[in-house]
């Protein structure tokens, strides 16, 4: 019998959930949740514990990055629902996506977002989320503890996350594309 996870008990830790492919920077998360000294707080990291998240961990020991770092491996809905909404935050810190779903699931739970600046995670996320380099570790970081130690800034992106989550639906999505396709047949 499989062995149930449960969600942290307080909510003094920054949620990511996806998989560990280079290009998500998972490693540079861990490495900017390191530089943050506040002992109070933690990592969960969720995600298939595959070969991909091995070399994150093995890569995290060897630099002795682990300290408050929690790898859940695959949790079913209803965990990761609770994950997210315990959470101080969401983070999302890669390189480049082709869009970018974990961090509007993210908002859909009341969960305020800080993402990487890069590719089009500004265009999708628009202001409803905090932005940083991924390259750059301090300010990753500050930013990180800035956002979940600011009630007020977590309270404006949770308001802006709600409303930027109803422009993307899959029933508006469906809609758009049958519009598409009774114009090209139409014509």
């Amino acid at each position: 019998m499989k062995k149930k996870k449960k969600a942290p008990l307080s909510n003094r830790y920054f949620i990511y959930a996806g998989n560990a492919y280079p290009h998500k920077n998972i490693g540079g998360l861990i490495r900017a949740f390191k530089i943050i000294k506040d002992k109070n707080l933690s990592l969960v990291l969720v995600g298939k514990e595959d070969y991909f998240y091995r070399r994150v961990k093995k890569e995290a020991e060897k630099e002795d990055a682990l300290a408050g770092v929690n790898f859940t491996g695959f949790v079913s809905d209803e965990e990761l629902a609770a994950l997210y909404r315990n959470a101080r935050l969401y983070c999302f810190p890669s390189f480049y996506e082709g869009f970018g779903l974990p961090p509007l699931e993210a908002m859909t739970y009341g969960v305020p977002v800080v993402s990487s600046d890069r590719s089009c995670l500004p265009e999708i996320l628009k202001d409803s989320a905090e932005y940083f380099n991924p390259d750059d570790l301090d300010q990753t970081a500050r930013i990180l503890y800035d956002i979940s130690s600011n009630e007020a800034k977590r309270a404006e992106l949770i308001k802006k996350g709600y409303e930027q989550v109803k422009k993307y639906s899959w029933e508006r999505c469906a809609i758009e594309t049958l519009a598409i396709y009774d114009g090209i047949f139409n014509l």
